[in-house]
């Protein structure tokens, strides 16, 4: 089973996201970060959570999903209304979710919050913005 942790958080650049593929000993085997000049936290992590699905077709059937803030994990968990606002993103997640066996999406607890928000800070600075461009290719698939 694929683990898969990302996280949105206020900085003052903006909103720094993190995103984090492990493997089964807790191994980070890919990763991305990047800083957003918006301050929508949760349209932040549910472009993160597109990216990272899109990006780890291939790592295995099954993944779970560990997401920060809560109320994204609730959402694309089908366990909350999602906001009008992300609606597009919100199905767009849950279209690319059928392309795995099983995808379950949870709440990130400290470690995985603690995980993902470290690779914000590690690599953000390394990497510009590629959110809209991956809603793109999303969408052409």
């Amino acid at each position: 089973m694929v683990r898969v942790v990302v996280s949105a958080f206020p900085s003052g650049e903006g909103v720094k996201v993190g995103a984090a593929v492990l493997a089964e000993d807790g191994r980070i085997v890919r990763s991305f970060a990047t800083v957003r000049a918006e301050e929508d936290l949760a349209g932040a992590a549910m472009s993160a959570v597109l990216r990272v699905l899109w990006t780890s077709r291939g790592a295995g059937r099954s993944v779970v999903v560990y997401v920060d803030p809560p109320e994204v994990a609730d959402w694309l968990g089908r366990r909350a209304p999602v906001d009008d606002r992300h609606l597009a993103t919100y199905v767009q997640v849950r279209a690319l979710s059928h392309a795995y066996r099983q995808v379950e999406f949870l709440p990130a607890g400290p470690e995985e919050v603690q995980l993902a928000r470290r690779v914000a800070r590690e690599r953000s600075r390394e990497q510009p913005d590629q959110s809209a461009d991956l809603l793109e290719l999303v969408g052409r698939a």
